[in-house]
């Protein structure tokens, strides 16, 4: 992947032309300032079509486009009151119709936009949320609707309220059945597992960037199920698949057995769990298929080995800047041991491709630099409607990874990996300083970028594919 992987934001000129293809651009004028603009990319899950919500200020506008992203139409219409600090996210009703979600800061308040193409009316609809002794986890828009994930107070159990066209209901989510263990084999409780650990909500079909990856607490969801991965034990992936009745099933995966304690986490892909574990001495990553525990394959080595099943470099690489390689597998274990273990799996056209390695944060205090294991508790993630892949986030993000290639049976492929879109992407928003407003979605097989021109005053539409071909 060109060493882009914590960023994707790389500085230079965009050489790769043939990478990228204008689908649309349609005329737009956001009104300054800035500080005010806000844009989301909504797919409807059925019939493919996209919806852009763009607002300034005063002024909030959807733009239609059919499922072959042909510009069809727009609407605009005022933007709610300045209570409602974030468009949070969007669903699509039975009719196609769109709605965009705006909320406060505590997500106590939600407003609906209705968005009615065929006969250009917008109806507002007005919710309060009682979530008051509740904890955000998340936000996302999945499968045509609207989600908040709660954390209660109280209780083995979590509330997920799922919106559509413009209309709320509460789910509960009932863990109270299920034992709990800390990282020291204690018995704790759900509840403070998610408050003592990061909680991240993973893109589906999509390529997440390592810190996406790297928290310890991971949701996946798909149009059959919801999967919860808890890996803060490093002896097991505690793992809860959650079907649409919303009754939960656990699985126990365990990791493997280093010599010496060590750090692990793991990643879920298509129906399989991938997992890794190292510490200073050893490292271990494996595939094992969920619905049994069986073992695909698994691949180790030591300190003083060569790792065998890496396509590229060991390498360290902070926020943006170029990475550097390592010439050791001691000294690269030395350096990744220090952070949090992340593991992330993307299909692309002719492989999956693994990126493993370890994750801190790191902060420049003058002449020092302070790092810090990415552990921490993180409240609230994802839902601001632009990019929920990670691709524009981790200035401060230390990662020292290696990347791979695998077949279908986790078979180790020893070929030189072509450039994805995110490269192309990343090397595009790189090379072009004066867009802003950026979206990035999976589409039909390829990736959309979307951004706002104010020099051209337009909003711009690219299409992105990976590479085919070694």
């Amino acid at each position: 992947m060109k060493k882009i992987l914590t960023v994707l934001l790389v500085v230079g000129c965009f050489n790769g032309l043939m990478a990228q293809v204008m689908v649309s651009a349609h005329y737009l004028d956001l009104k300054k300032s800035k500080a005010h603009h806000e844009a989301l990319a909504a797919k409807e899950a059925n019939n493919g079509q996209l919806v852009v919500f763009a607002s300034d200020k005063n002024t909030l506008t959807a733009l239609q486009y059919n499922r072959a992203l042909f510009y069809k139409d727009s609407i605009s219409t005022p933007r709610p009151d300045a209570a409602y600090e974030v468009m949070a996210g969007y669903s699509f009703n039975a009719d196609g119709n769109p709605q965009v979600y705006w909320a406060n800061h505590d997500y106590s308040k939600i407003t609906a936009l209705s968005f009615n193409f065929a006969t250009k009316a917008v109806a507002t609809t007005a919710m309060r949320l009682p979530i008051q002794e509740e904890t955000v986890l998340t936000t996302f828009s999945e499968n045509n609707s609207y989600y908040i994930l709660t954390l209660p107070k109280e209780g083995e159990k979590l509330h997920l309220y799922i919106f559509n066209d413009g209309k709320y209901q509460v789910k509960t989510l009932d863990f109270s059945a299920f034992e709990f263990y800390d990282p020291e084999n204690d018995v704790t409780k759900l509840n403070d597992l998610l408050r003592d650990y990061s909680f991240q909500k993973v893109e589906s079909n999509a390529f997440n960037a390592l810190p996406v990856a790297g928290s310890k607490i991971k949701l996946y969801v798909s149009p059959e199920n919801m999967v919860l991965t808890l890996d803060h034990h490093p002896a097991v992936t505690q793992v809860f698949t959650i079907d649409t009745a919303f009754a939960i099933k656990e699985r126990l995966i365990s990791q493997a057995t280093l010599k010496q304690l060590g750090k692990s986490n793991s990643f879920y892909a298509n129906q399989k769990l991938y997992q890794l574990k190292f510490n200073d001495d050893e490292i271990v990553m494996s595939a094992k298929d969920l619905a049994t525990g069986r073992l695909l394959r698994s691949y180790t080595a030591g300190k003083e080995d060569t790792l065998t099943f890496t396509n590229s470099p060991l390498l360290i690489q902070t926020g943006n800047k170029p990475a550097a390689e390592f010439k050791s597998t001691k000294k690269w274990l030395s350096k990744a041991a220090q952070g949090s273990p992340a593991i992330t799996v993307y299909q692309t056209p002719d492989d999956l491709m693994v990126v493993a390695g370890g994750l801190r944060n790191v902060v420049s205090t003058g002449d020092a630099i302070l790092a810090v294991a990415l552990t921490g508790a993180v409240v609230m993630n994802g839902g601001y409607g632009g990019d929920g892949l990670g691709l524009f986030d981790s200035e401060n993000v230390q990662s020292v990874y290696f990347e791979s290639l695998f077949d279908d049976n986790f078979q180790y492929r020893p070929y030189q990996q072509t450039s994805l879109a995110i490269d192309h992407i990343g090397q595009f928003i790189g090379g072009n300083k004066n867009i802003s407003l950026e979206t990035v979605i999976p589409y039909n097989g390829y990736y959309i970028l979307g951004f706002y021109d104010a020099k051209a005053k337009k909003y711009v539409l690219l299409k992105f594919e990976d590479d085919y071909g070694y």
